[in-house]
């Protein structure tokens, strides 16, 4: 692949190109991840359903050089970390085009960038990197999930949600915190240079955070670290879903002792705990980690992004009903049958 210095496109490793810059045919469209054409090129050629031309990453200097130059920068605008990256030349000219994308100027993601503390910050950008539409499958997912779990609160405490509001309350916030854990957890991610005390933290540093996930310079997942990164994450979804299910457990717990009819049934401390540890650890690791993949997969097989977010969302929503009938059933959470109320 070619690429112009005064224009034309990059790859960010997801096969999602953006331009590199002014002065192309784009008139400095050099960002905009959802609209793959410009005004009345609806890109008739093929179709919406044309699949994508695959297109090599670009580690030139002289490249990423262009990048910055168009963007008015230079090599100490760029943070530490990225900027060693940089001088290492393993950041590619789109990736530096998404970096300055959402740093150079304000945009909602930069504004969640700067909000984080360091450490999530850099792991936020470097997610977004990876896949652009991170954000969007976050927040989508949180919707989803959210949505799926107040409908059964609604449906099986029916006249009783005023009295169990709190309880339905803690069900809800648990049920959307492990859903965020698990997709910011498998979700890939662009990180560099990263150096541990111990040697085991450098060894899963290098792992992908799913089986599917791209190498790239540094970053060579081969089969043995796939695996190994399969495991891993469910142990350490496990370790969530253990934390979580015991936290919502003993809250549950002590709320539902003070009241006199519960309209669903409260399983022990325990049971919340090693329900979410398995639910999480080995069932929602194994749907989200296969997600991941599908992603990819249709990412890379269509040309038209917005055809495969479509797939991808009704993919997720389908994903998160299924995801809240199964933690039910593995929780053993169920509404009991009362006669009318007086």
């Amino acid at each position: 692949m070619k690429v112009a210095l005064g224009g034309g496109g990059g790859d960010i490793g997801k096969h999602i190109n953006h331009g590199g810059g002014d002065g192309g045919d784009d008139d400095g469209d050099d960002d905009d991840y959802f609209d793959d054409f410009d005004e009345g090129d609806e890109g008739d050629e093929g179709g919406l359903f044309r699949r994508r031309i695959f297109l090599e990453e670009l580690f030139d200097r002289k490249f990423v050089d262009a990048v910055l130059n168009e963007w008015h920068k230079t090599i100490m605008d760029l943070p530490a970390g990225f900027r060693q990256a940089y001088e290492m030349g393993l950041v590619s000219s789109a990736q530096m085009v998404k970096f300055l994308a959402i740093n150079a100027r304000p945009t909602t993601t930069r504004f969640i960038s700067r909000a984080l503390p360091q450490a999530i910050s850099r792991a936020f950008i470097g997610r977004m990197i990876a896949d652009p539409a991170f954000l969007y499958r976050l927040l989508l997912e949180q919707a989803a999930t959210i949505g799926c779990s107040v409908w059964w609160e609604l449906k099986n405490r029916k006249n009783r949600i005023k009295q169990e509001w709190d309880l339905a309350l803690i069900n809800v916030l648990t049920v959307t915190a492990c859903n965020a854990l698990v997709v910011w957890s498998l979700a890939p991610c662009r990180s560099y240079g990263n150096t541990f005390q111990f040697d085991l933290q450098n060894t899963l540093q290098k792992l992908p955070n799913n089986i599917f996930e791209k190498s790239y310079p540094l970053r060579e997942f081969d089969l043995q670290k796939r695996i190994h990164s399969f495991f891993y994450k469910a142990a350490e979804l496990c370790m969530v879903g253990l934390t979580a299910g015991a936290m919502q457990g003993s809250l549950t717990n002590l709320l539902a002792s003070k009241k006199d009819r519960l309209s669903v049934t409260i399983p022990p401390m325990s049971t919340y705990a090693l329900g979410y540890g398995a639910f999480l650890g080995l069932y929602a690791n194994l749907r989200y980690q296969l997600l991941c993949g599908i992603d990819r997969a249709v990412v890379n097989h269509f040309d038209v992004i917005g055809v495969a977010l479509v797939f991808s969302t009704a993919l997720r929503i389908l994903n998160a009903q299924v995801g809240e009938t199964s933690r039910l059933a593995w929780l053993g959470l169920r509404a009991r049958s009362f006669g009318p109320v007086r």
